[in-house]
């Protein structure tokens, strides 16, 4: 695997069936498991729900994300799988900034609110709400006066 700032490449021996390209694999085609014992072991495990659900599966999720369908490939005697990450990092950069506007919302509307009480209004995790306070409190946008317990927030620069 190699990862850089806008795409990952994954790569792994052995070339894809004759004749199939990205496109065949995300479209209606026939599932031709490499190894059927191993493919069976899977299934009888539970990791396979079903035989040749896997790439619809792969491009409804990207779909639904809005993201590129990443590109399957013959490649140096192996299938080498390239994702796109500029779009998903600037969805998490957006996600992020929504969050960090709703914290300084909350906080304006009830000073004494707690990360947990943030974190089911908005949504997220706890610790998802602890990394953007931080953020907030590096860029001096907010304060923690007092401490966790009797404590409260304030907004110190306006957004």
């Amino acid at each position: 695997m190699r990862v850089w700032n806008d795409y990952i490449e994954i790569w792994n021996s052995g070339e894809l069936p004759v004749g199939y390209t990205s496109e065949t694999l995300y479209g209606n085609h026939s599932s031709q498991p490499r190894n059927k014992n191993i493919a069976n072991a899977f299934f009888k495990a539970g990791f396979i729900d079903a035989w040749g659900r896997g790439y619809k599966k792969i491009r409804e999720g990207f779909e639904g994300a809005g993201l590129p369908m990443p590109m399957v490939e013959n490649f140096c005697g192996g299938v080498r799988v390239t994702l796109q990450r500029k779009n998903v990092l600037e969805s998490a950069l957006k996600t992020s900034q929504k969050t960090s506007q709703k914290i300084i919302e909350l906080i304006r509307n009830n000073a004494e609110i707690t990360t947990q009480e943030m974190a089911e209004y908005i949504g997220i995790n706890r610790r998802n709400i602890t990394r953007n306070i931080k953020k907030l409190q590096d860029q001096k946008i907010i304060i923690r006066v007092g401490g966790d317990k009797g404590g409260h927030w304030e907004v110190v620069s306006p957004q």
